[in-house]
């Protein structure tokens, strides 16, 4: 079971809704950016492919985003999330970051820091949705918020490189 080693806590309010954790590589134009090239779509709220995850959230909803690194596997989430992918990921640089897919220039975030360039990393991503479950006299949309959460760890066999 890995430990973790550091995290990263940022909020999105990207008007369109689609937003991207993405490599320091693509922002400086040394790699193609996910609107310059086809990928699969794995779940119906990621998209996976070299140096970027793209994630839609609905319009005027601000999507809470924690980027952890782990030393290894991280355990099993303790609670139910909504949606969750666990594949494989390649990051150029090493160095990520959240950043708006139709406007890149909106918002500075910070550079998360993986700690390794040109690696292959294995990724759990995770998407919950809380809404107001208390007050039925009220929307349930008057209190909502998306989450995220996005574990990188090394495989096994890159761990010494």
């Amino acid at each position: 079971m890995g430990e973790l080693i550091a995290y990263l806590l940022e909020e999105v309010h990207d008007d369109p809704g689609r937003w991207m954790v993405v490599d320091g590589a693509v922002i400086n134009h040394k790699e193609m950016a996910p609107w310059e090239q086809e990928w699969g779509r794995y779940e119906d709220w990621i998209e996976v492919g070299p140096n970027a995850l793209v994630c839609d959230t609905p319009r005027d909803i601000t999507a809470h985003v924690r980027l952890e690194l782990w030393s290894d596997q991280p355990p099993a989430p303790k609670s139910a999330w909504d949606r969750s992918w666990t594949g494989e990921i390649f990051f150029r640089s090493g160095k990520i970051q959240l950043r708006g897919f139709y406007n890149g220039e909106w918002g500075v975030h910070e550079v998360f820091d993986l700690g390794h360039r040109d690696a292959t990393w294995l990724v759990r991503a995770q998407h919950k949705t809380l809404e107001n479950d208390r007050e039925t006299d009220f929307p349930r949309d008057i209190y909502r918020a998306d989450i995220y959460k996005f574990q990188f760890w090394r495989p096994i066999l890159q761990q010494g490189s």
